[in-house]
């Protein structure tokens, strides 16, 4: 009786405090393929714009906190059910997925199993924490590569353009006298095309070339009209 007096507290609990803790994505097709991708208990996977964990779906209430936010917040543990085509459950995965916090490349966090606060079974990456007493589970998260061009303030401009694969993007401006046939970007992943240009301090308009077509860099909003009705990205060296 009081271990179920217990567990209806404990959830109340997390219903109570955690009505803002879903995921914070705001594309929710991005959100529904992470969650359709999770099919077994692994480690903290890592992806593009989110961290996915995962537990075995043996526990009646699971949630986990992280160091950013204070250990405030109890994020609950959802369970995605695979079925086969008659609709019986072949496999069930205790997950919570987080997206990734701006700005911070290491993360600590603790895992609540069943009332009981522990590391994380799934990640072998730990830290003691001299303030609470407690050992930790800890998370790297690598630096999330820009998808926009840029200037880097060592005189370097990250030129970069999104769009389909395998094209042949040129760029031009008045670094090159307008010639397109100079600067080719370089496909470092299919559909993203990047340049890396040591400049002088200056102002510079440019466009990017596919044949003899022109067009905008649209990761850039920095832009310019000139007299002839043209539009040009501009990007200042300082």
């Amino acid at each position: 009786m009081k271990r179920h007096i217990f567990f209806t507290l404990l959830c109340f609990l997390f219903l109570h405090f955690n009505i803002h803790a879903e995921l914070k994505v705001s594309d929710s097709y991005d959100y529904n393929n992470l969650v359709l991708s999770i099919n077994k208990v692994s480690e903290p996977e890592i992806t593009e714009d989110a961290i996915i964990f995962t537990q075995e779906n043996i526990y009646r209430v699971a949630g986990l906190c992280f160091d950013f936010e204070d250990f405030k917040t109890i994020h609950p543990y959802q369970i995605r059910k695979s079925e086969d085509i008659d609709g019986k459950v072949t496999n069930s995965v205790m997950f919570f997925v987080l997206e990734k916090p701006e700005n911070i490349e290491n993360i600590a966090y603790k895992v609540i199993l069943d009332g009981l606060w522990t590391v994380d079974p799934t990640n072998k990456n730990t830290v003691y924490d001299s303030r609470t007493g407690l050992t930790l589970s800890t998370l790297s998260i690598p630096k999330k590569e820009t998808n926009l061009t840029e200037y880097k303030k060592d005189d370097r401009i990250r030129f970069v353009y999104n769009g389909e694969p395998g094209q042949t993007v040129r760029l031009a401006g008045n670094f090159t006298n307008w010639d397109s046939w100079i600067y080719t970007l370089e496909e470092t992943r299919p559909g993203f095309y990047e340049l890396n240009l040591h400049l002088p301090e200056g102002t510079y308009y440019y466009n990017y070339y596919s044949g003899f077509t022109s067009f905008q860099d649209k990761t850039n909003p920095e832009k310019v009209y000139t007299d002839d009705g043209r539009v040009l990205s501009v990007i200042k060296v300082q």
